[in-house]
């Protein structure tokens, strides 16, 4: 079983992988959801009857439901942007004008399926800090998505003053 203080840690880490996914929706312009928000609060309540348990079964219980609703929350919030992309890129394969622009706009959408049956069948995942590489990923196959917009020359809506990466 964890300690109170690995908890803590992945308690802070959530707070850190929400808030990117926060600023993913904020710079694809699409409202985030609340199941972060309550998924945390969640955890915090489990987290405070962590510390009046009296025996080593209700601490595993505790920490167990700890790390599903961190993991639950930031699933949530992936699987809502991918959802959200994927209708974008199928707006943009129905309106495709030639076969490359429409094979593009296909491998992109394949890559989202992708990427959502990986985060619902990886029960490893579990582990917060694992779910960065997720999110990573996410951004990197965003990015993309805009660069395939751009050269057919269709509009991707994007908040220019919130940036999902560094560069």
């Amino acid at each position: 079983m964890k300690s109170i203080e690995e908890i803590a840690n992945d308690i802070d880490e959530y707070a850190k992988i929400s808030s990117m996914l926060e600023m993913v929706c904020k710079y694809l312009k699409i409202p985030k959801t609340a199941s972060p928000l309550y998924n945390f609060r969640d955890s915090l309540s489990h987290y405070i009857q962590l510390y009046e348990t009296e025996n080593d079964e209700e601490r595993l219980a505790q920490a167990t439901s700890i790390e599903e609703h961190l993991f639950r929350g930031i699933k949530d919030i992936y699987v809502y942007i991918l959802d959200k992309m994927k209708i974008r890129i199928s707006l943009a394969l129905d309106n495709s004008n030639s076969k490359n622009e429409e094979q593009d706009f296909r491998k992109l959408l394949h890559e989202y399926k992708k990427m959502e049956i990986e985060i619902r069948k990886n029960s490893e995942s579990a582990i917060v800090r694992t779910m960065v590489s997720f999110v990573n990923n996410l951004i990197k196959v965003i990015e993309d998505t805009k660069s395939v917009f751009k050269l057919y020359k269709i509009p991707f809506n994007a908040n220019a003053n919130y940036r999902v990466t560094d560069t």
